[in-house]
């Protein structure tokens, strides 16, 4: 789209010597070609910014122009035909810079629009020196804080004021609603927002439309220290956020951002305050808790913590971490991401971005350097397995996670990966397997008479269980016969989540039986034998 090429085409337009009835209409002629030429480069600029399809764009508005022009200067410039020529040069030319316009305010926020009525006021308030604008009324529902740990002001440009509503509305809508989880893509004319409550994915339809979750995010990138202008390669920062009211409400915020085929996506994971993360608020059962707490207070030896992906196996491992003095202590701790930071606790994240560097070999570099208690967050083969056993042996103190259904899986898992049977069975103390499950709101639950045949077929005493508790069946209804909905749990039924463990302890004659490679349905028996509760059997009692 250059000035050349079009310059190169107009003379031959032109009428001959004498057509003209006025330089003037020349000079309307230039004009109108100046006026587009700048449509055509604010374009060209605008498509980069909005992400839209720049080439097509620009071919687009190119062929407009040409045929505009082309159409106008083939007519005759004397009498009324000028005007008609006008007017099909304005309909052509510009028509396709109004149709990019219209294209592009449909995918910005509001506050970016052009050619809207607030759009004019605000340039002719520039030009003329006017008055200031009235400022957007803005109420902190939410404090936030920067990456930098510095707390973010409302700010002063109306824009950005804008921008800073919108984090509001997604960031305290996200907390009041316990989501553990945010999930943002912004596509097309569209966004998608979804959380994670209590283990469940809930899709949030009507909190904002396409331009305010994408101001949300671009501001949601400024503080976390991210790249704004990135917009394909993964990105990660924190921030964090509480309630203006009270002061131990902190909540840390991972923000990571990535570009997909659809657009860009905005992920935040909610951090749990530390008070939560204790190990009596996990959800053992107190006599399997006792005796979890004397393998924690034994000065050494190997436990497998374990369970499925997105079962709390990290917030069990950081709270048994937290059972142990960091100041008396050396602790480290090797994972693969860092839920969140631990106090007086050296933690080695290992990213896998070094070929020399394996994570068993990393792992051999904390041992060395003699520490007390190490949490080992993986165990991708048999030199971690190896080492874990190695150091527990020696009178260190390791804590190892593995992704498994229940406690014997777990073992068999680790015995496999060791292959040295002798030396597991020396290390070895304890395996945890762990559920999460939702807990009923107790503001709202409803109880009910469980059917005796159930009870009977899970081999529960039928006299002595008089009701168990539900969610509502129905929602109750107002003098309106609107649903009144429960301000606890949002009408979802449930108010948080808890664990259900089941914890096997390694005794002497399973350690023989470990040495010996022993089939693990006699470790099983030999284990129901010492009267060890199965995760169902758990469960079980949790609902009575």
């Amino acid at each position: 789209m250059t000035v050349v090429a079009l310059l190169a085409i107009a003379p031959a337009q032109f009428p001959a010597p004498g057509g003209l009835s006025s330089p003037f209409k020349l000079a309307a002629v230039l004009v109108l070609f100046f006026i587009w030429l700048l449509c055509g480069q604010w374009i060209d600029r605008d498509t980069r910014f909005i992400k839209a399809h720049r080439e097509q764009w620009n071919m687009i508005v190119l062929a407009g122009g040409l045929l505009g022009l082309g159409s106008w200067l083939l007519l005759p410039l004397k009498g009324g035909l000028f005007f008609v020529g006008l007017l099909l040069y304005l309909f052509i030319a510009f028509g396709t810079v109004v149709a990019y316009v219209v294209y592009r305010n449909r995918l910005v926020a509001a506050e970016a629009r052009v050619g809207t009525p607030h759009h004019l006021k605000t340039l002719l308030a520039k030009v003329t020196g006017g008055r200031k604008q009235k400022k957007i009324e803005v109420v902190e529902r939410v404090r936030l804080s920067s990456s930098e740990g510095r707390v973010v002001g409302i700010p002063e440009d109306p824009v950005e004021r804008l921008k800073f509503i919108a984090t509001q509305d997604l960031v305290s809508d996200a907390l009041w609603r316990r989501a553990s989880e945010v999930d943002v893509t912004v596509a097309g004319d569209k966004a998608r927002i979804a959380y994670r409550i209590d283990g469940m994915v809930t899709e949030r339809k009507d909190l904002l439309g396409r331009p305010e979750a994408e101001s949300a995010l671009i501001f949601l990138k400024q503080i976390a220290g991210l790249n704004v202008d990135e917009h394909r390669r993964p990105q990660e920062g924190r921030v964090s956020a509480m309630f203006p009211v009270g002061t131990r409400n902190m909540s840390l915020i991972d923000v990571r951002t990535s570009g997909t085929t659809a657009g860009e996506r905005l992920y935040l994971r909610v951090v749990t305050p530390e008070d939560r993360l204790r190990l009596p608020a996990l959800g053992f059962a107190p006599s399997r808790q006792e005796k979890f707490e004397k393998l924690i207070k034994a000065p050494s030896g190997l436990v497998i913590i374990s369970g499925p992906r997105q079962h709390g196996v990290t917030t069990t491992l950081y709270a048994v971490l937290r059972e142990h003095d960091a100041f008396l202590s050396n602790i480290h701790s090797l994972e693969r991401r860092t839920l969140m930071e631990l106090d007086n606790i050296t933690q080695h994240v290992h990213d896998g971005q070094n070929p020399d560097l394996g994570f068993a070999r990393q792992l051999q570099s904390i041992v060395r350097r003699e520490p007390d208690v190490v949490l080992v967050g993986d165990c991708p083969d048999h030199e971690t397995a190896e080492l874990c056993s190695r150091a527990a042996s020696m009178g260190k103190k390791i804590y190892l996670e593995l992704t498994a259904d229940d406690c014997f899986l777990a073992l068999a898992k680790f015995l496999r990966l060791n292959e040295n049977n002798r030396q597991a069975a020396e290390a070895l103390v304890g395996v945890v397997n762990q559920r999460l499950v939702r807990k009923l709101c107790t503001v709202c639950r409803q109880a009910y008479k469980p059917d005796e045949q159930l009870l009977r077929k899970a081999n529960l005493p039928v006299e002595k269980i008089s009701h168990f508790y539900r969610p509502p069946a129905r929602p109750e209804l107002d003098k309106k016969g609107n649903p009144i909905i429960c301000g606890n749990c949002q009408g979802t039924g449930y108010y948080g989540r808890t664990g259900v463990f089941e914890f096997l302890l390694i005794t002497d004659p399973m350690k023989e039986m470990i040495r010996q490679g022993a089939k693990m349905e006699l470790i099983k028996a030999e284990a129901r034998k010492n009267k060890m509760l199965y995760l169902q059997d758990e469960g079980l009692l949790k609902v009575i």
